[in-house]
């Protein structure tokens, strides 16, 4: 715009000087009209410009209003962000705490699954246990619906038992073991008279009635006449058959039973029955016949009651026995006279019979013998050599002398030991059975402590002859040395008086 005025102003100036030399009022009226028309030409200009310059403004205006707008719009939707974002944020902490939350009460249950998966693991086992404890323990029990007990034991084992790829069902095999719980308690309260397949004397098969008053009295009477009768009782034995079957009765016992189990089996409502509740002469006396035994059959009877224990101790007995017997045959080839030989000897040594005296020790095969022979293999040298021989010769004779000793003397102290042993394992037998049948038999528990001591009296009984004769064997050996080192020594001291 400065441009413009400055061109209009020097174009006025121009016509200005240029009229100047023309008319002064034609002149300046025509610059009059120039300037005239050159301001109205300005001022157009100016008004365009003005109107160019507000409308720049306008727009300028409209476009800080528009940034304006975008700015506050931004902002409400920063605003709106920051908040949805705090939201976020807030439900993401939640979240995590929930999730960490989560997680410990995940690793809280899954404790507590495992701890439950261990107790009832561990129930399993105890279930197990008792179920092999009432297996075993029923060759101790009296023998009634054995089959079947022993059929739902086996399926409650097996129900319990941990198989490839599946779990032991604890609830079932629980169920089995209270079924055979309820099963003896079952025969324990019944009373009945049936008819059944039984076995008597020599193992003949025979059709029989069973009279069974719970596990109190069990008899049974064989059909078609004969009156076979037999009953089951005690044997008071801590291991094998706790209960046999017996036909062979004292007295009338026999008649007496075929006639109440008769009567039974004819639906007498009252009968008579030879029977000893709590069978305290179950075990030998009262209802059955006295036995003339031979020696063999007590002695077979004896031994099993002793137990496998009995076996290292007859073992140990026998050996000690070949070993004692070995060392006095021994000591009586080995030994002689030691005051006759040595006399002899001598008065070859002292008139120096030295060929002479070696052919005679060498006739005898005593240590004594061997001992002075080697004093006359070196006679017709010095003491010296003599005495370092008759060293070499003791260095070999004492130890053959001493051998096997200490082996028997560890037999005698093994021995009692043995038998303790044997009597704790009768013990803990006895305390066993105890527990299953209790102790209301005072027989029972005698003839337990009986058996179980049988092993403690073996050992003794082999501990004792043993250490006696090992002490014996000893005194024969210190008997023995001291002849040879006297002997030689007596020699010695006649052959060399002055070394």
């Amino acid at each position: 715009m400065n441009r413009l005025a400055m061109a209009a102003l020097s174009a006025l100036l121009a016509a200005g000087i240029a009229s100047a030399k023309e008319d002064p009022d034609a002149v300046k009226r025509k610059s009059l009209d120039d300037l005239q028309r050159e301001l109205t030409s300005l001022e157009n200009i100016k008004a365009e410009k003005l109107e160019a310059l507000e409308k720049k403004e306008a727009e300028r205006w409209d476009a800080r209003y528009r940034h304006a707008a975008r700015a506050k719009e931004n902002e409400e939707k920063s605003r709106a962000l920051e908040e949805k974002y705090g939201r976020l944020a807030s439900d993401q902490t939640r979240l995590e705490e929930e999730l960490v939350k989560a997680r410990n009460e995940s690793k809280d249950k899954a404790d507590e699954a495992a701890a439950a998966q261990s107790g009832w693991d561990a129930f399993t086992v105890t279930v197990k246990r008792a179920v092999d404890g009432a297996a075993e323990n029923l060759s101790l029990d009296v023998p009634v619906a054995l089959e079947d007990r022993t059929l739902r034991l086996s399926r409650a084992g097996d129900l319990l038992a941990a198989k490839s790829g599946s779990q032991p069902n604890t609830q079932d095999g629980l169920s089995a073991l209270l079924d055979v719980s309820l099963l003896r308690l079952d025969q324990t309260l019944k009373q009945s008279v049936e008819s059944r397949q039984a076995v008597f004397g020599g193992g003949r098969p025979a059709e029989a009635w069973r009279l069974q008053l719970g596990t109190v009295f069990v008899g049974e009477l064989e059909k078609g006449g004969k009156s076979e009768s037999q009953i089951l009782l005690r044997t008071g034995n801590l291991q094998g058959k706790t209960f046999v079957w017996r036909e062979d009765l004292a007295q009338d016992y026999n008649r007496l039973l075929a006639a109440s189990i008769s009567d039974a089996s004819q639906g007498k409502a009252q009968v008579t029955l030879p029977m000893d509740v709590l069978q305290y002469k179950s075990l030998g006396s009262g209802f059955v016949k006295g036995e003339e035994e031979s020696f063999s059959r007590k002695f077979a009877a004896w031994f099993k009651g002793g137990g496998v224990t009995l076996y290292p101790l007859f073992a140990v007995g026998i050996l000690s026995l070949l070993m004692i017997l070995e060392r006095l045959i021994y000591f009586a080839r080995k030994n002689t006279n030691a005051t006759v030989f040595t006399s002899r000897f001598l008065q070859m040594a002292e008139s120096r019979r030295w060929r002479e005296a070696r052919e005679f020790c060498a006739q005898s095969g005593s240590a004594l013998a061997r001992t002075l022979g080697a004093v006359a293999a070196h006679g017709e040298q010095t003491r010296d050599a003599a005495e370092k021989a008759v060293r070499e010769a003791l260095l070999r004779e004492v130890p053959a002398l001493e051998k096997r000793l200490p082996l028997i003397a560890a037999m005698g102290a093994a021995a009692p030991l043995l038998g303790l042993l044997g009597t704790v394992s009768g013990l803990v037998t006895l305390f066993k059975v105890l527990n299953q049948l209790g102790a209301n038999d005072p027989k029972v528990l005698a003839g337990g402590i009986s058996e179980a001591l049988i092993n403690t009296e073996t050992g003794l009984a082999i501990a004792i002859p043993v250490l006696l004769f090992h002490g014996f064997l000893n005194e024969k050996l210190d008997t023995m040395n001291a002849a040879l080192s006297s002997a030689a020594l007596e020699v010695m001291n006649k052959v060399w008086p002055k070394g």
